[in-house]
């Protein structure tokens, strides 16, 4: 988490208040969020043990907002649920069960997939506690992206009120 360079880390502490003055789309929004979650990432890389095909983590909550769902529909192609309220689910509820977007190991939205994915990264040397029966043992450090969520949390509530409920719900199998 130190290797981020302090542009970086004061760019994601800035994104709300940037966001905020912008004059775009909320899609446009959330993609501006997402692209400095990559560049963040990116940086991170070298630290974590995710790698493609490691997908512990896409079998548990994927908490994420109508926003996202809205727009993985629109760049993908698959219709979302209509929700009336958020869905509000236990920490564990979706403990081994995979994500409706998981393909053989494989993030099948990758490219658009939702900030709670962006955001997963364990720290350690091999993905050994990210496996669904042990991730609730341990505690791994996390960058906070508090900036990026902060913004996220105010698209989505300027755009649908705030929903939130898990991916599974926006899209069941």
């Amino acid at each position: 988490m130190h290797a981020i360079p302090p542009t970086l880390s004061a760019k994601e502490d800035n994104v709300q208040r940037h966001l905020a003055s912008e004059h775009s789309s909320s899609r446009s929004k959330l993609r501006k969020i997402y692209n400095l979650m990559t560049e963040i990432v990116q940086v991170a890389e070298p630290y974590v043990a995710c790698q493609k095909g490691c997908s512990a983590c896409c079998k548990m909550n994927v908490t994420v907002s109508e926003v996202e769902a809205k727009y993985i529909e629109a760049e993908k192609g698959v219709k979302a649920a209509r929700l009336w309220g958020s869905r509000p689910h236990i920490q564990n509820q979706f403990i081994g069960i995979p994500c409706p977007f998981l393909k053989e190991d494989s993030c099948s939205i990758y490219d658009v997939r939702p900030f709670a994915c962006r955001k997963h990264l364990s720290f350690d040397t091999s993905p050994y506690w990210c496996e669904p029966g042990r991730s609730q043992e341990v505690e791994m450090p996390l960058i906070k992206f508090e900036g990026a969520e902060n913004a996220l949390m105010i698209i989505a509530k300027a755009n649908t009120g705030g929903v939130f409920a898990d991916i599974r719900d926006f899209f069941p199998n």
